[in-house]
């Protein structure tokens, strides 16, 4: 189906207004994340993509293709997808650990804002690493690097 103009006045993601269940994209997101823990992250990018441009509403699909991003050298692209997700999802813990994470990527001496980026992923790890889950692990060993 073609969205009409009625369709993007409403703000409906073409996952909407085809009709894709939360489950395909959920599926496809899984999909992505195993192709990324096997090492092709050009396979693993080109799903996350076509999942954030048909549902930009998913966060966990931004936070993923955020991942990818950091993973395949791209800190500023990982970035980005990583504050996606954190406005879809400011709470979530895996959105936060890839915001963290995407922000330590960039290079320091990146342009402006070097030490407030890394104080921004201190700050998040910090709040994640009590909760007994991965997350917590992954940023109590992420703080450790940072000497913290």
């Amino acid at each position: 189906m073609i969205p009409t103009i009625e369709d993007l006045r409403a703000g409906r993601t073409l996952a909407e207004i085809q009709g894709m269940p939360a489950e395909l994209g959920a599926a496809m997101a899984t999909l992505a994340a195993r192709e990324a823990d096997g090492g092709d992250l050009e396979v693993a990018g080109a799903i996350l993509e076509g999942l954030v441009v048909t549902n930009p509403k998913d966060a966990l699909a931004w936070a993923l293709l955020s991942q990818v991003k950091r993973r395949s050298g791209e800190p500023f692209a990982a970035v980005l997808c990583a504050e996606a997700a954190h406005r879809l999802a400011p709470e979530d813990r895996q959105v936060l650990l890839a915001r963290a994470e995407s922000l330590l990527a960039v290079p320091a001496d990146a342009g402006t804002g070097g030490p407030a980026r890394r104080e921004a992923a201190r700050a998040g790890l910090v709040a994640l690493r009590d909760g007994g889950d991965e997350v917590a692990r992954r940023a109590a060993v992420l703080l450790r690097g940072l000497g913290a």
